[in-house]
């Protein structure tokens, strides 16, 4: 029994396996303007190619990571932006962020991992 039981976890960690190199991996450290790590930063991932976004804090080393993201190695599919804190425009209720720094785009290709830190641009 416990040899089954084995051998449909290896099965299945095989097929987890196989579905992974389609995807990849981003992750990187948030900066400030004096290249100080910083953490509780909201991180701005956008694919440039579906205009799709997603959103990520970092840690308290100021690490974050985006994962399960569709690979493609044909040029600069993504953006990675760091925003300000959350802001309410005087008339209005609705909490607004501003971008404060900008990654150069990058690819990611099948199967891999990439390291691509955002430091903010404006003091």
């Amino acid at each position: 029994m416990i040899r089954l039981i084995l051998a449909t976890l290896l099965v299945t960690l095989a097929l987890d396996a196989q579905a992974a190199p389609d995807t990849c991996r981003v992750t990187g450290t948030a900066y400030d303007y004096a290249g100080v790590p910083l953490p509780s930063a909201v991180i701005r991932l956008i694919d440039r190619q579906t205009r799709q976004t997603a959103y990520q804090e970092t840690d308290a080393s100021a690490a974050f990571a985006f994962a399960d993201l569709p690979a493609d190695s044909s040029g600069l599919r993504y953006q990675l932006d760091v925003l300000s804190p959350a802001a309410e425009v005087t008339g209005s209720h609705i909490p607004t962020r501003s971008v404060l720094g900008i990654a150069p785009g990058f690819a990611c290709g099948a199967g891999q991992g990439v390291h691509a830190d955002v430091r903010v641009a404006v003091r």
